[in-house]
């Protein structure tokens, strides 16, 4: 049976290290004794480990337990209930497909035609929450004001034109963005609440698969132009390949990927909340926890905040920026509320860390913590926090402490692996804190 599954397209995935971190976890869990997963992220961690171990998955974003839930929780969903399920959507009459057709075939046309200026000004300026904060003016703003008419015509202004108001052609396509407005409804409206959270994941896996960006997350819409304001080819190359993938398709293929997944015979828990919070709701027979936290500047709440407005089916307010004294609605489309990470944080990281070493030690559980090496010649993010600095500050806390690689094991001696780790070709080391 497979326990190696991609939810989403995740920035830092674990999944590549799945038998690396199932093997040191091995290592140090008692058998029959549960696992943490601190930072569950994307849940490939929790899923593996949940074959072997009761697994805590724990994570402060709501799509993370969305997906956890789905992975580790059992549910009553059939191939039969999935058809049906399926029907429904496809045989419905839409209203808000109605409203939004003269900007479905607006974009499809421009695709069809490969007009570049209507398409970069669809990623420029499509979304119509935005339109309609900003006033900024467009060749498509007269289509996009008589779309606000019909919405509000036809009592659609609330959540059930939530991602195509939003990010309807700057993330997705209209039709896309559609397509997942009208599967959401659909999902609120579902009568069995054990379910929902499997078919919601299965929505959030199909978002990050048509995401109309580069590198498949959301941190910010694709740019359009070069410094000299020409459009780039990107436009059009992004828009042929991600904006006519059929969202209802891809979505029941998800939808049956998830319910045909094994389940291991623990009993597993999923909790939200800050990582102290989650740390301190741990019961009794978790004994490992492993974390991996993030390391630099890039906060994941910026890189996934459309799946989290999905989970979340709010109508959210849209952070702002001052640009040259005036402001503006974010580029990216972002969240107010968006989480804003300490481990992110230089001026806090430090604190985040040792408070994290307190708690766990305190309880006397075992550490596995996972950190990406950091190779400034390869043009990759500097970390908020090194490799000694973290080992100086776990020796604090714990008796052990003892750094794991795929290709060496040492003992914490920080002088003379520091260079070596801090420029290492290791994709990912851990490092192993215990008391006696």
């Amino acid at each position: 049976m497979a326990y190696d599954f991609r939810t989403l397209n995740y920035l830092g995935s674990k999944l590549r290290l799945l038998d690396f971190i199932e093997e040191n976890v091995r290592k140090v869990n008692p058998d029959g004794e549960a696992v943490c997963d601190l930072f569950a992220g994307s849940g490939c961690v929790s899923y593996k480990l949940s074959r072997l171990y009761p697994v805590v998955a724990c994570d402060i974003q709501h799509y993370s337990r969305v997906i956890c839930d789905a992975l580790l929780q059992p549910n009553t969903l059939t191939k039969e209930s999935v058809e049906t399920f399926m029907s429904e959507i496809k045989g419905g009459k839409s209203l808000l497909l109605e409203a939004f057709t003269p900007l479905i075939d607006l974009e499809e046309d421009a695709i069809r035609n490969k007009n570049l200026e209507l398409l970069t000004s669809i990623f420029e300026h499509g979304s119509i929450e935005v339109f309609n904060q900003g006033k900024t003016e467009s060749i498509i703003s007269t289509v996009q004001s008589k779309l606000n008419e019909k919405l509000k015509g036809k009592g659609l202004w609330g959540k059930e034109s939530l991602i195509s108001r939003y990010y309807g052609g700057v993330y997705f396509s209209y039709r896309q963005a559609v397509q997942i407005d009208v599967i959401m409804d659909a999902i609120r409206h579902h009568p069995d609440g054990i379910n929902k959270n499997v078919l919601l994941a299965a929505l959030l896996s199909t978002a990050s698969d048509i995401a109309c960006t580069v590198g498949k997350h959301f941190a910010q819409p694709i740019k359009a132009r070069d410094s000299k304001g020409n459009i780039k080819k990107l436009v059009y190359n992004k828009a042929i390949k991600d904006k006519i993938i059929d969202v209802v398709v891809l979505f029941e293929d998800w939808l049956k990927k998830y319910i045909s997944l094994p389940k291991g015979h623990y009993h597993n828990i999923v909790l939200q909340g800050d990582f102290m919070e989650c740390l301190r709701m741990l019961p009794n027979n978790v004994k490992t926890v492993y974390a991996d936290p993030p390391y630099t500047r890039d906060h994941y709440s910026r890189f996934y905040h459309v799946l989290e407005t999905m989970a979340l089916d709010d109508v959210p307010e849209i952070s702002t920026v001052k640009v040259h004294g005036s402001t503006h609605v974010s580029n990216g489309i972002y969240r107010k509320d968006r989480h804003q990470s300490p481990f992110c944080i230089k001026s806090k990281a430090p604190k985040a860390f040792k408070e994290m070493f307190k708690v766990i030690s305190a309880s006397n559980r075992n550490l596995l913590l996972s950190y990406s090496p950091y190779d400034a010649t390869k043009g990759s993010h500097p970390r908020v926090v090194t490799i000694s600095q973290l080992m100086s500050w776990a020796s604090d806390y714990f008796d052990n402490v003892e750094v794991v690689s795929a290709g060496y094991f040492t003992h914490n001696k920080l002088n003379s692996i520091e260079h070596l780790l801090e420029s290492s070709d290791e994709a990912e080391i851990l490092i192993a804190c215990s008391n006696r």
